[in-house]
């Protein structure tokens, strides 16, 4: 069932008392109650990389008792929505729209999924009927980034949604983390441009935020095949192996190898994961990575991050 939520409603965010100009109507798919959230935001042409980042991130923090706060567009939006939701957490998407508008019409799915939740929540900051435009789509970003307590953004044009984004969360004195400059962030700018003017602080990894929130420690996340966008436009049966490839048939592998080979995923991973998790020493695990580099079944990239080859 529906909650609408005047301006004057005792019940009203009071986060939201904190924009310059707070929505005078608030419909959600359900009760409301603040929770401690997070934004993850970035672009609707994200690569294969940036989703999945985006999944585990909000996988992790869901599994925290964060809720995930995202805006239901294509590419990292969705891909943070369904993290939270495979955790069995809680997620809450800000619809540039009213609630008898859908956008975008690809993710209906989704968010009949989220709005006949028991935790998870739609939210239209608009009068019922409001379409989607420029203008509401970057107001959304304001409503965003007021509801949470942090954003982060994995990848964004200079131009994007997810820099106004930024710019709401500086001007509403919420911390704003973004990726450090990575394979997939190398045709974009927001990242770490951002980090290098002082204006976000760089995100490495979800072990790095999860330690700045009080946390704990990060929970290993499902692969997840995703739905990737083409042209602007969302491509079908696009899917990412659930299962990343195995270690090459022909190769000999020392134990030392298989066991650093098993911590890795297609999801880049930090070294210090990979010895938390496979319990050797740096050295070992360092000489371990170098040959699977090799032998091309790793890949480096950015600095001390390492992930298993994509199937080709």
């Amino acid at each position: 069932m529906s909650m609408r939520y005047e301006l004057a409603h005792p019940d009203y965010p009071k986060a939201l008392r904190a924009l310059p100009n707070p929505p005078a109507v608030l419909t959600t798919s359900g009760l409301f109650e603040p929770r401690r959230a997070i934004a993850i935001v970035g672009s609707r042409r994200a690569g294969e990389e940036a989703c999945g980042f985006a999944h585990d991130l909000a996988f992790q923090l869901a599994s925290a008792g964060v809720v995930v706060v995202s805006g239901g567009a294509v590419g990292v939006d969705a891909a943070a929505h369904r993290g939270a939701l495979e955790a069995g957490g809680t997620t809450w998407v800000v619809s540039p729209t009213g609630r008898r508008r859908l956008y975008p019409t690809v993710h209906r799915s989704l968010f009949d999924e989220i709005a006949s939740s028991d935790q998870s929540r739609m939210i239209w900051p608009f009068d019922d009927d409001t379409p989607s435009c420029r203008e509401n789509l970057l107001y959304r970003n304001g409503v965003l980034a007021a509801l949470s307590e942090a954003l982060v953004v994995i990848q964004a044009h200079h131009q994007s949604g997810s820099r106004n984004a930024c710019g709401w969360a500086r001007d509403l004195r919420r911390p704003v983390w973004a990726m450090t400059a990575a394979p997939w962030m190398l045709a974009f700018c927001g990242g770490s441009s951002d980090i290098e003017l002082g204006l976000a602080q760089p995100l490495c990894s979800a072990r790095q935020l999860l330690k700045a929130l009080g946390l704990g420690h990060p929970v290993e996340a499902p692969q997840l095949a995703l739905a990737l966008p083409t042209s602007g436009r969302a491509r079908a049966n696009v899917r990412i192996p659930e299962t990343p490839p195995g270690p090459p048939t022909e190769e000999v592998l020392t134990p030392e190898e298989n066991v650093v080979f098993s911590a890795l995923s297609r999801t880049p991973r930090h070294i210090d994961q990979i010895v938390d998790q496979t319990g050797l020493q740096v050295p070992p695990v360092v000489t371990a990575l170098l040959t699977l580099s090799l032998k091309d079944v790793v890949v480096e990239g950015p600095d001390g991050f390492y992930r298993r080859r994509l199937a080709r």
